[in-house]
């Protein structure tokens, strides 16, 4: 086997944290249990022998002075040695939890990002050609009223869902010049998905308008622009809400498990 420091991809004067650091993208590449790539066993059990020696300071020691390091050696006792096994298996299996519930977390926030984005757009597009606010009584106030309410309830809910995701995905700009040393992690400016996301929308809107006046029959009276606005605004934060609610519910569910 070659240098560990190299199997780890750092330098000889690496501190701990940089050596943890190096461990977790490595395992995040190769680890079995995340990774696609050919041959992860063979190269994981490499980079976990090398994490195992330099992250423990007396075997880090041997090999900074050039000696041949095994995990243990004949001249430990079993008590230690099984310390010692027992604090490598505690580091590792915290390093690869911790890799794994990023990875849930970022396919939770990816799930609900589709949902905003196609979930939304399919909505106002149904909302828009369907028409289903004709299908309520010009003079049925109650089941308006009780519509408008759940709408604004659900409004305020996807609020606080489009701001989660808003901080996860996207920085805010900032007229200030940034170093590049300073440049946010977020890969999106905010001001541009959302102006991206309303675009989105509103193109869903004016097509689902379309295709509704397509649709309507020859002798059947079209509905307004207003109509389609009406619907759109009152029907798709339901249905987005409610799927919203559904995926939020499931991903806690299995965190739980």
């Amino acid at each position: 086997m070659g240098d560990f420091y190299d199997i780890l991809g750092v330098s000889r004067e690496a501190t701990p944290e940089e050596i943890r650091s190096a461990f977790r993208r490595l395992a995040r590449l190769y680890h079995p249990d995340v990774s696609s790539l050919p041959n992860t066993a063979a190269r994981f059990a490499e980079i976990a022998t090398a994490y195992r020696v330099l992250s423990d300071p007396e075997l880090r020691a041997q090999h900074d002075r050039g000696a041949t390091v095994a995990p243990t050696t004949p001249r430990e006792s079993r008590r230690r040695r099984a310390a010692r096994a027992h604090a490598y298996k505690v580091r590792v299996e915290s390093v690869i939890n911790d890799i794994l519930e990023a990875e849930r977390r970022e396919v939770a926030f990816r799930s609900e990002a589709v949902l905003f984005v196609v979930g939304g757009w399919f909505a106002t597009f149904a909302a828009a050609v369907a028409h289903p606010s004709a299908l309520l009584g010009i003079n049925d106030v109650t089941t308006r009223s009780v519509l408008w309410l759940a709408c604004l309830g659900s409004v305020w809910w996807l609020a606080h869902r489009l701001q989660v995701l808003l901080a996860h995905y996207t920085y805010r700009p900032s007229w200030l010049s940034i170093p590049e040393a300073t440049l946010p992690p977020q890969p999106f400016s905010r001001t541009v998905v959302l102006a991206l996301l309303l675009i989105s929308y509103g193109t869903a809107l004016a097509v689902g308008y379309s295709v509704g006046i397509l649709l309507t029959p020859p002798t059947g009276t079209p509905f307004s622009a207003f109509d389609a606005l009406h619907d759109a605004l009152l029907f798709t934060p339901l249905v987005v809400a409610l799927l919203s609610a559904v995926n939020h519910c499931e991903q806690v569910m299995r965190r739980s498990t």
